[in-house]
């Protein structure tokens, strides 16, 4: 009987895009530097005017911006936030970087991270290393069967906001992804709850397993 293994196939952007360019030739590094410039601008342009209670401000992700660049923006406006809660499908790793700079400067007191399984079963070593730096730093992350991308983040000076929509923490590489901003302590405490409570179903089951299509 013959046996066929398909050739595990990678999900996400370019490693180029990922990182910060070590090794890259200068023209790449500037290209970039210049992607990277453009993205954290237009997040703080997305974020000029946020909602007030009970409101929601609905934008658009091009290519050039990640929603961690809008977490970070969110982060510069409102001060330090108590708890950030995320459930993602999948994120590169720099965004892990930058969740990490988020804990060590103070700038967020408890990050709990919900991936999924199809994400880890394409990078398991980047979620590896997730694991260990989130538990150095007395985090949680968990992955489990999920599709959900949300983010909720209760802040020190009293601010609970949601986001919602089709937005991983990574960029998509190319075309659109929208989310809606919501200024709603309810909702944000509600994506917190069942999200948290996923991570506590599944939190320690970190062997990657065959992938699986979410």
């Amino acid at each position: 009987m013959a046996r066929f293994s398909p050739r595990k196939l990678h999900f996400g952007d370019r490693p180029a895009l990922e990182d910060e360019g070590d090794g890259l030739p200068v023209p790449l590094l500037c290209r970039l530097a210049a992607r990277r410039a453009a993205g954290i601008a237009e997040a703080k342009a997305v974020l000029d005017q946020l909602p007030g209670p009970g409101e929601g401000l609905h934008a658009l992700c091009t290519a050039r911006m990640d929603l961690t660049d809008v977490i970070n923006a969110l982060l510069e406006r409102l001060g330090r936030c108590e708890r950030l809660v995320i459930g993602t499908l999948g994120y590169n790793a720099r965004n892990l970087r930058t969740m990490l700079r988020w804990l060590d400067a103070g700038q967020v007191g408890s990050l709990t991270l919900l991936a999924s399984i199809f994400f880890r079963s394409h990078n398991g070593e980047l979620w590896e290393q997730t694991l260990a730096e989130f538990r150095k730093r007395k985090q949680r992350a968990a992955c489990c069967h999920s599709h959900a991308k949300v983010v909720s983040l209760a802040f020190a000076a009293g601010e609970r906001l949601a986001i919602e929509g089709s937005a991983n923490l990574c960029g998509n590489g190319s075309g659109r992804e929208q989310f809606c901003l919501v200024n709603d302590a309810g909702l944000c405490d509600w994506h917190a709850r069942w999200v948290l409570e996923a991570v506590n179903r599944h939190e320690g089951k970190e062997e990657a397993g065959p992938a699986q299509g979410q």
